[in-house]
């Protein structure tokens, strides 16, 4: 076999397996999102809605092409915001809080009880403190995305 037939034969192959990548991607990312697109239409090329009631804004951010990772998010005008990021098929999630109080910013990985992953007693006494809130953007999330 020559080599030009061997390099077209290996430039074939990667051909089909970034189409291949690209077809997974595309499925994978379709079926976790789609519920939460629906749950949040699409408005001015984004999934972002404001619910009057609440006060509270709601949004959906798919993942960027060949990314897997998008997120969810619920968020007050106070500036906080609750972040939950589905696994591939939608069936396990992670989530965060960025919680601004006067002039900082605190970021804190949580889980679905409303507990700091790090176990750290900075982040537990932030979310005590701001607990109703937290639980407020949190049992919204939940109506709204599940």
């Amino acid at each position: 076999m020559s080599r030009k037939k061997k390099l077209s034969i290996i430039f074939g192959i990667i051909i089909i397996l970034f189409g291949l990548y690209n077809l997974f991607w595309f499925v994978s990312t379709r079926y976790t999102y789609r519920d939460y697109v629906k749950a949040v239409p699409k408005e001015s090329e984004a999934h972002i809605q404001f619910d009057e009631k609440k006060q509270l804004t709601y949004n959906v951010k798919t993942p960027d092409y060949l990314y897997f990772t998008g997120n969810l998010g619920a968020s007050n005008k106070e500036g906080m915001v609750l972040l939950i990021w589905p696994s591939l098929f939608g069936k396990d999630f992670e989530y965060g809080l960025r919680i601004e109080n006067k002039s900082e910013v605190h970021e804190i990985y949580i889980d679905e009880n409303l507990k700091p992953v790090s176990h750290d007693p900075t982040q537990e006494k932030i979310i005590e403190d701001n607990y109703e809130e937290v639980k407020r953007l949190y049992d919204s999330a939940q109506e709204k995305f599940f």
